[in-house]
């Protein structure tokens, strides 16, 4: 009978014969019996899903590809700068050494010169607004310049003199008052030796009995106050003197700092002076050619004003190799080396156009070339538009090619034409790139 009361099924024939055979062992102990086909319900397919494992593998592979992304690619920024295109065979740019007028232009643009031969002259009378030269307006600035350095000059001669007797005054006056001084203690000195006498005397009476000790401790009292006196006497002059001393060692001073921004201003008088007669001798200023070479290009004609440091005139060998010659900001220096690879963009081919061309850093200025400079000294560079207030570095470049293809036709790069190259500044790995957030705010 079962637990719940219905009859228990008949055991089937092997398990009959089962427990006949082991002949009423206990059921652990009894071995253990496969299950009969027949009491088999379902089959339990044991098959694995793949599609899971390779979404799982792709995703590893993902991520991986990323992180390796990040560790190992790079990026670079770049710095565009402007530059000119030179001659490595003796190129040499000819500017106005001076603000003046073009009066004659002695050579012409393809003309053969040589080292010393004039190439143009210049007078110093370019005018102003107000109709005066630039020269003129000058010697009247130096002129004015020069009288308010020789009023300078006299303000402190006469300070010196006004000085000089206001001490020497000073020293007269004292004179009787240290004499007075001398008097009065010399008097307090001689009495002070007749109380002490006095009060020797007096100690002897008392000694004897003729005279009593009120009379002694009066005298010394007496004594006692003119030491005192004589004392004060010595400290006041020494007092006095220790004024005089400051009083003496501020006049020389002051009087030394006078005779230096004399000396100062007689020094400028001569520097002006010797401007002056340098103005009035310049008439006419010739430039003469420093190299042998060829013109090649005039930028300004007869009758031409033209400020300081512009551009006249250019020579060179028109059939030397070209070099690109950049003054680059010092923010652009920074990782440039000799042998790095520039990119470059005519403006003369405009890159959109007819594609960008390549360059190889050849020499790098180890000194800046000029400092900072503000945006109304920049007219004549190599570039007009302004640039921040740094300081410049000189970079030669070597282009890869010496002409552009143009509509099927190799065009030579013209020596003197502006352009802008790129230059590499910074060279990072793209994890350091996106780690420099994190960096920064830990850094707070």
């Amino acid at each position: 009978m079962t637990p719940s009361g219905e009859p228990e099924a008949p055991a089937p024939a092997s398990e009959m014969r089962l427990a006949e055979t082991h002949g009423g062992l206990a059921p652990s102990e009894r071995p253990v019996q496969a299950i009969p086909a027949a009491r088999v319900l379902q089959t339990i397919d044991l098959r694995q899903d793949r599609s899971a494992s390779v979404a799982a593998l792709l995703v590893v592979a993902i991520v991986g590809a990323v992180i390796a992304g990040l560790w190992f690619g790079r990026f670079a920024q770049t710095e565009s700068v402007r530059g000119i295109v030179a001659a490595t065979g003796g190129f040499a740019r000819i500017d106005a050494p001076r603000a003046g007028i073009v009066t004659r232009i002695d050579v012409g643009q393809g003309a053969a010169v040589r080292p010393g031969q004039t190439l143009f002259a210049l007078r110093m009378g370019t005018a102003t607004a107000g109709g005066e030269s630039a020269v003129e307006a000058e010697i009247r600035n130096l002129r004015q310049t020069r009288k308010g350095l020789q009023d300078e000059i006299a303000r402190a001669d006469a300070f010196i003199a006004e000085a000089t007797r206001q001490q020497e005054q000073i020293e007269a006056d004292q004179k009787p008052f240290y004499a007075g001084l001398a008097e009065q203690t010399k008097r307090n000195q001689a009495a002070v030796e007749k109380t002490r006498a006095t009060v020797r005397r007096v100690a002897a009476y008392v000694r004897q009995g003729d005279a009593t000790r009120d009379l002694l401790e009066q005298h010394e009292r007496t004594a006692f106050d003119y030491e005192r006196q004589v004392a004060e006497l010595q400290l006041k002059r020494m007092e006095y003197q220790r004024q005089d001393t400051e009083r003496k060692r501020a006049f020389r001073e002051l009087v030394v700092a006078r005779q230096s921004q004399r000396a100062e201003a007689q020094g400028r008088i001569e520097s002006t002076d010797s401007r002056l007669a340098s103005l009035r001798t310049e008439a006419l200023l010739e430039v003469q050619a420093q190299h042998a070479g060829t013109v090649l290009a005039l930028a300004a004609k007869v009758g031409d004003s033209v400020k300081a440091g512009q551009i006249v005139a250019a020579v060179g060998d028109p059939d030397a190799a070209p070099v690109i010659v950049v003054e680059a900001p010092a923010r652009a220096v920074g990782l440039a080396k000799v042998g790095q690879r520039v990119v470059l963009k005519y403006d003369a081919f405009p890159f959109k156009t007819f594609g960008i061309h390549h360059g190889t850093v050849s020499y790098i200025s180890q000194a800046a070339i000029r400092g900072t400079l503000s945006e109304e000294r920049q007219e004549g560079g190599l570039d007009p538009r302004p640039v921040p207030l740094q300081s410049a570095y000189r970079i030669e470049i070597v282009p890869d090619r010496a002409d552009v293809d143009a509509y099927g036709e190799r065009v030579p790069i013209r020596i003197g034409s502006t352009l802008s190259a790129d230059i590499v500044v910074e060279r990072r790995r793209l994890i350091d790139w996106m780690l420099d957030p994190i960096r920064a705010l830990r850094g707070r």
